[in-house]
C-alpha cells in the first residue's frame, strides 16, 4: 500500500513538474573485485522540481571471487552528487527496500520495480544521478550507479 501511495504521489508531482523528461538509464560497477555485481536497468522522470526513478530490474550476484556467504539487508535507490569538496556524495530519499537474505557466492537475486523520488528544491536535475547501495550486515555498503550526466 505505501509503494502504491508514493507511486501515486510522484506521478502527481511530475504531472506538475515543468518538462518533465523520461530517459532510461542502466546502472553498475566500475570494479569487479567488489563482494556483489550490481547491474540494473530502470527508466527516470526528471523535471524542473523532482526526479522520479524505477528500476525496472536491479541484478545482484554475490561475486564468486570471494568465497563467502553475505547478508543483504536492504537496497536503497538515491541520488548522488559532487559536494563543495569535489567528492562524490548522495541524497537519501528514504527509499529502502528490504531484503534480509543471506546470498551465497554466485548465488543471483533479481528485484524488480524500485521506485524513489526527490524533490529538486531549487537544485538541478543534471547535477544529480542514480545511485544505488546494497546495506550488508556490519553496515558495509557496495555501491552502483548510473552515469552522471542521464538527467
Amino acid at each position: 500500500m505505501k509503494k502504491l501511495i508514493c507511486t501515486i504521489l510522484c506521478l502527481i508531482a511530475v504531472t506538475q513538474a515543468n518538462a518533465a523528461e523520461e530517459v532510461a538509464f542502466y546502472v553498475g560497477q566500475a570494479h569487479d573485485e567488489w563482494a556483489f555485481k550490481v547491474t540494473g536497468k530502470g527508466r527516470a522522470l526528471a523535471g524542473k522540481s523532482l526526479i522520479y526513478t524505477r528500476l525496472d530490474e536491479l541484478q545482484i550476484v554475490n561475486n564468486p571471487k570471494h568465497s563467502k556467504t553475505r547478508y543483504i539487508e536492504s537496497v536503497e535507490v538515491a541520488y548522488a552528487y559532487i559536494n563543495k569538496d569535489g567528492v562524490w556524495d548522495f541524497k537519501s530519499v528514504d527509499s529502502f527496500h528490504p531484503i534480509n537474505k543471506n546470498v551465497r557466492p554466485g548465488e543471483k537475486l533479481i528485484i524488480k520495480d524500485l521506485e524513489a523520488g526527490m524533490n529538486l528544491n531549487n537544485q538541478r536535475a543534471s547535477d544529480y544521478w542514480v545511485l544505488v547501495t546494497l546495506w550488508l550486515s556490519k553496515k558495509e555498503t557496495v555501491h552502483a550507479h548510473s552515469r552522471r550526466d542521464i538527467f
